[in-house]
């Protein structure tokens, strides 16, 4: 992997603080109901909601490196039939001078 994509990250920035404030804001009202109730039920089913946002996290991070694996895939394939043709280039060029010397010598 080449690196992070700041660029895009730094242009996401102010959209990318907007949803972690409303991420915290309703984090914090949820806390907040669930200590002012103070029920076993309101705990087990925040515990369940928990568990559900843990296994959603667990299958958008699968689904983030799986396509990080395709991408790096793809620049390296680009990579290696842009090595080649930079190749088949230079043996073009080495052979046009050798046509090109040939034709003057005759």
């Amino acid at each position: 992997m080449q690196g992070i994509p700041w660029d895009v990250i730094l242009r996401q920035a102010p959209e990318l603080m907007k949803l972690a404030r409303e991420l915290t804001s309703s984090s914090r009202d949820r806390s907040a109901n669930i200590a002012a109730a103070n029920d076993a039920r309101a705990l087990r089913d925040r515990l369940a909601e928990l568990a559900r946002d843990q296994q959603a996290h667990a299958a958008l991070l699968t689904e983030i490196t799986g396509q990080l694996d395709a991408i790096t895939n793809a620049s390296r394939f680009a990579a290696d039939r842009a090595r080649q043709a930079l190749l088949l280039g230079g043996i073009g060029t080495v052979l046009g001078l050798v046509a090109l010397l040939v034709a003057l010598l005759r």
